[in-house]
Parts: structure tokens; sequence; C-alpha cells
């Protein structure tokens, strides 16, 4: 949604998704009902001819493929007006009584050693700097130079409204 938002602009992004609406999108409540139910491609079954995933979904395709492949079934399609960097994250809770331990269990999430785990483990990509990338992993993702993006500023002052009015548009 919110990479509609920033292409389309709070005026426009409506229109797109309801000509989605129109099309027969299907939104579903998460994400492995709809690469691996609805998705045709990763199921041989699924009514569905294309799904949003992540960059990282060929390579978890190639890396657990029951036979091996040379390359992923499906295609990754990156366009930087449809991809949102999505960052997670990690923090600790105010007030803690743990702090020492909380402290710990961060700096081994922001280890080199984790973070070369990360990418084989959850398909995304580590934040540090110095943390290689496994070559099946590399041989299957892109990255989007210049992913879409709108001021947090913004995205805090308008987001329950944008989220009410595209429930309304594409869920009811």
């Amino acid at each position: 949604m919110l990479a509609t938002i920033a292409h389309f602009g709070e005026e426009g992004y409506l229109d797109y998704w309801q000509a989605l609406v129109e099309n027969q999108v299907v939104v579903t409540s998460d994400w492995e009902t709809a690469y691996y139910t609805n998705f045709s491609a990763s199921s041989g079954r699924g009514p569905q001819p294309m799904v949003v995933s992540y960059a990282s979904s060929p390579a978890a395709e190639l890396i657990y493929a029951e036979e091996p492949l040379d390359e992923a079934p499906t295609a990754s399609i990156v366009s930087p007006d449809a991809c949102w960097r999505q960052v997670e994250f990690a923090g600790i809770l105010k007030g803690t009584e743990k702090l020492a331990l909380a402290e710990k269990f961060i700096d081994f999430l922001l280890s080199v050693e984790f973070q070369e785990d990360v990418p084989l483990q959850m398909f995304v990509y580590p934040v540090h700097p110095q943390a290689a990338l496994p070559a099946e992993f590399v041989q299957a993702t892109q990255i989007p130079q210049q992913p879409a993006s709108l001021d947090p500023a913004l995205i805090a002052q308008n987001r329950e409204t944008w989220i009410e009015d595209w429930t309304e548009l594409v869920l009811k």
C-alpha cells in the first residue's frame, strides 16, 4: 500500500487499487496462503498467476527445491515503483529488569556470525556491513536501487486513514 501511495500519491493510490479490485485481485491473510496455495507457479494448483512477495523468495525456491535447480521457477521482477524496503528490528524495552541480558542478546543479533546466518534462515538481508552473503542467496535475489519511500512523518500522520480507506475498498 505504501509503495502505491509513494508512486500514485495520496489522491491516486485508491484508483490503482480500485482497478485491481475490478480485475479480481485476491488479498489473503498471510504470505503462506498467498504463495503456497493461491499462487499457481509455486503450487501448480493455485488460481492466481502472480503474487506479491519478497525479492528473496526466488532464493528460497532454489534452496528448498525438492530437486536441484539452476534457476528459480518463478521470476523476481523488481520494480523501484513497486518495492518497499521492509526493515525488521529488535529493541530493548524501557524499564526491563534484565538490561544486561537484553544488551547481550542485541549484541548477538548484530554479530557477523548471526548476520551471516540470517539470509538462509529468514531470507532477509543482513544489517551488518561486514556480513558476507551466501552465493545461492545472491544468485536469485535482486536489490532495488531506489525503492519507493515516503517521509516517516507523513506515514505517521496518515497511516490510520490510509489503512481504513484501503481496507474499505479492497477487503469489503
